[in-house]
């Protein structure tokens, strides 16, 4: 037997056993469940983790090793868009560059749509970022473009996040979620992050980039489903 099929049939055993109206059925399909689990060194928590799936994200807005707010605020937006959690990452390249990436994880296919969704808005603030840049007179300090970038991001996705209607999981997706976490990442994730710096033309910028961000629609999918990335991008 695989091991997709005795987990599925762990699963079906654990579920008999806290369903079952008969005592004597219960502590039969409970016996075998445990039976199964020692012999393949599992517990019920593990089982019940084959519930969560993972996905990843191909990159993400920015590679800074202290993640700016406008990336955290990006990966809130369709972590609560998907009902789904995430952790800040990182992959390397080929020649051992980090590139920074995002891990989302919960129930069924959802982590793999919010990944999907992640890239396209990420991608399509690097862009929108880009152009702001290049906006700027020439003679504007670098350090102040970049602070007026931010600042523009941070409006950019503050105007998508209040376009998204939150996902709505149940109580026990999000305690499967919690636990997840706990056990395989722990404290893992708590790094401060980068806020834009106040600057002149900060206020403009951010303004700026809250109208920009307002053209940008983030559905859920076809009839509230989160599973029709096709819908993802501008309106």
């Amino acid at each position: 037997m695989n091991k997709e099929r005795y987990l599925q049939k762990i699963k079906k055993l654990l579920n008999k056993a806290k369903c079952n109206s008969s005592s004597e059925e219960a502590a039969t399909a409970l016996r075998m469940a445990q039976t199964l689990m020692r012999e393949h060194g599992l517990d019920e928590t593990s089982v019940e983790f084959t519930d969560i799936s993972e996905a990843f994200t191909k990159g993400a807005p920015d590679n800074a090793r202290k993640p700016t707010r406008y990336t955290a605020m990006l990966l809130t937006v369709i972590r609560d868009a998907f009902g789904v959690e995430a952790i800040l990452d990182w992959r390397y390249t080929a020649r051992g560059i980090p590139v920074r990436i995002v891990r989302f994880y919960g129930p069924a296919e959802r982590p793999e749509v919010a990944a999907y969704a992640f890239d396209v808005l990420a991608r399509q603030l690097r862009k929108a970022r880009a152009d702001f840049i290049g906006g700027l007179r020439k003679n504007i300090k670098p350090s102040t473009k970049t602070s007026r970038a931010d600042n523009y991001c941070e409006g950019w996705v503050n105007a998508v996040w209040r376009t998204v209607k939150a996902f709505a999981c149940t109580e026990a997706e999000t305690t499967l979620m919690q636990a997840y976490h706990a056990k395989r990442y722990g404290d893992l994730n708590k790094a401060g992050m980068r806020e834009a710096k106040k600057v002149r033309g900060s206020d403009e910028s951010r303004y700026a980039g809250y109208l920009d961000g307002k053209s940008v629609k983030l559905h859920h999918g076809v009839g509230g489903s989160s599973d029709s990335p096709a819908l993802i991008g501008r309106g």
